[in-house]
């Protein structure tokens, strides 16, 4: 009996570490050559062997942001076509306000966050002008939980979110459990304060091709 179960936990081990491997090595795949094959087990693998698989990448002296990148894009991917489906007018871009200049003049509103002054001393400015161009809303919101209070009040039928990686897997995760699809947009360097975003990446996302009903 106990041979038995000795057999099955070494079994389980092997197969764990198999699926890590695996799982790692489609990863690395995906950032190479852009394509990401499987994405549906991939990001279930990642998901449930999030902290595994970083903290073997760090073992062995690799961003483990890897994981995060690799599980971002998968959700945009498996997104993009019902949100590229959805109007312009239909969408929100959700900022936080870490990216705001620490000279912000912008006040807080306890509804829907808050309102950028276009002051032009950080990049929010330019990307109020170019939402109000394209007729996508746009909010700032100051926190994780704010974010949904935002979402649960504008009723965007698609968002764009823009956040650190923790940040950014929860809030797709919520938008996905409202039935809302999202493209994520990971900050560029991290922090409470005076962080940075891609501009173009963030610009890009807004505009994806609308797709024929």
């Amino acid at each position: 009996m106990l041979e038995a179960v000795g057999r099955i936990v070494i079994f389980l081990a092997l197969a764990f570490v198999v699926l890590i491997a695996l799982a790692l090595i489609v990863c690395a795949l995906a950032l190479h050559t852009k394509r990401i094959l499987f994405p549906n087990f991939l990001l279930f693998v990642t998901s449930v062997l999030y902290e595994p698989l970083r903290r073997l990448l760090s073992f062995f002296h690799v961003d483990p942001t890897l994981i995060d990148r690799v599980s971002i894009e998968i959700r945009n991917l498996l997104n993009y076509t019902e949100f590229s489906a959805t109007k312009m007018e239909e969408r929100v871009l959700l900022l936080p306000q870490c990216i705001r200049s620490t000279e912000c003049p912008a006040k807080l509103s306890p509804l829907d966050g808050i309102h950028c002054m276009e002051c032009g001393k950080c990049a929010i400015s330019e990307l109020s002008t170019i939402c109000k161009e394209l007729g996508i809303r746009m909010y700032i919101s100051p926190g994780g939980t704010f974010a949904g209070r935002i979402l649960m009040h504008s009723r965007p039928k698609a968002v764009i979110g823009v956040a650190c990686y923790p940040n950014l897997h929860e809030g797709m995760l919520n938008a996905k459990l409202m039935g809302v699809p999202a493209q994520g947009v990971p900050l560029t360097t991290t922090g409470c304060v005076n962080t940075t975003v891609d501009r173009e990446e963030i610009i890009r996302r807004c505009k994806l091709l609308q797709i024929s009903k």
